[in-house]
This record gives structure tokens, C-alpha cells and sequence, in this order.
């Protein structure tokens, strides 16, 4: 998985910290992935890198812009993460492998990842046409490809960053009436188990489904 680094070069003992746009970024990354689950705020970010809230304000005019530039950071960091040579259907799993494992720690970013109005996706997309080439599609083929594979990478983020845990859908089941419980509960019993095969299942799928169309005569 991608390393984003953090923390700030040598100071001189007793000084603060130097601030700059890029240690905020850094900063808010750092409490993105320690705390997932909790709503990025600005004095969080704030006191991770040492400031007064204020003071990131010169920088960033609101929470969103600096959950946007989080995500940027993020996108630009995984461009570094290296795909072996191989078929180009290997290439592409490992490549999807990675964009998961980048993703999944942070669902607060998944909606600023989506935008097509900054430039962080162009690295990946480039990485993902250049994955893609050796397969023969089609310039329509190819664009319906990039847009399965890029869905299917963050709609699994998304549903993994937001999706109750598995403890907690079987005891929503102590309230519900017994003809309920009797059906749901084999059923949540097998949860964590189709968790753990899911995002292998829809890669295969993903991988399959471009394959396909691959082998489709030229139009």
C-alpha cells in the first residue's frame, strides 16, 4: 500500500512547526486513515500539525477544498505504486489490487474522487490506458472499460468504508420478530465469509467482462 509521507523536516528546538499547504495535506491524511470513521474537522488537522485553526484558513478556504486536496494527494501517491510486466489481464488485476488497498482506508475522500475537475486522476487513468492498450479495444471499448474498471474500484471502497460491520448487522437481528431472525441469520452468519471473497469476485468479473470485449470483431 501507497506510504503517504508526513511529519516536517528539522526545526530548531523550542520552534513551531513550519506550516505550509503540504503539511496540512499531510496532516489531514494522517487523521483520514487513523480515524476513518470519525468526520474530518479543522481543528483535528490543526492540532495534528500544530497550529491554530485559523491559521489554515490562509490555505484553504473550507473543509471541503481540503478534503479535495487530501483526496489529490492520495490519487498522486498511488501513481508511484509499481504494476509487474505480464499479460496484460494480470497487469490489470494487480493494478485494481493496488487501487483497493490505496482506496479502502479512506471512505471521506471517496465523494472528492470522483470529480473529473481535477487533475489527480490523470496519472491513474494514464497508467490504466497504458494497462489497457495491449488488449485491442475498440476507442469506445476502451472508454467503457476505463469507466467499469474506475466504477468498479470505488464503488467497492465506498460500499467497504460505509457498510456496517458484520457484528453489528447480526445483533440489529435481537429486535426483529422470530420468523425474520430464523431467515436472516444463516444468511449473516455467511457475511463475513462473502466479505472476505468479494472484491476478488468483482475484479474477476471486471477483468472478464473486458476480455470480452476485446475478443469483439472490430466494428
Amino acid at each position: 500500500m501507497t506510504q503517504v509521507a508526513t511529519g516536517s523536516g528539522r526545526r530548531g528546538r523550542g520552534r513551531p512547526p513550519r506550516l505550509s499547504r503540504e503539511r496540512i495535506v499531510e496532516g489531514a491524511v494522517e487523521v483520514l486513515l487513523a480515524e476513518p470513521a470519525v468526520s474530518l474537522t479543522i481543528k483535528r488537522v490543526a492540532d495534528v500539525v500544530g497550529a491554530a485553526p485559523m491559521a489554515l484558513y490562509r490555505y484553504f478556504p473550507d473543509r471541503d477544498a481540503l478534503l479535495q486536496a487530501a483526496a489529490d494527494h492520495v490519487l498522486e501517491a498511488m501513481r508511484r505504486d509499481p504494476i509487474p510486466e505480464g499479460p496484460w489481464p494480470d497487469r490489470l488485476r494487480a493494478w485494481m489490487r493496488a487501487g483497493q488497498a490505496n482506496l479502502r482506508p479512506y471512505p471521506q475522500l471517496m465523494p472528492y474522487m470522483t470529480t473529473t475537475r481535477h487533475p489527480a486522476w490523470t496519472p491513474g487513468l494514464t497508467r490504466l490506458r497504458e494497462i489497457l492498450l495491449p488488449a485491442g479495444l475498440s476507442a469506445e471499448d476502451l472508454a467503457l472499460a476505463v469507466a467499469l474498471i474506475s466504477s468498479t474500484l470505488l464503488g467497492n471502497a465506498v460500499y467497504e468504508g460505509y457498510r456496517r460491520p458484520d457484528d453489528e448487522m447480526t445483533a440489529l437481528l435481537d429486535d426483529a420478530p422470530a420468523p425474520t431472525t430464523d431467515l436472516l441469520r444463516p444468511l449473516l452468519a455467511d457475511l463475513p465469509a462473502a466479505h472476505a471473497r468479494l472484491f476478488d469476485t468483482i475484479l474477476e468479473q471486471t477483468v472478464t467482462t473486458v476480455e470480452r470485449l476485446a475478443e469483439r470483431p472490430a466494428r
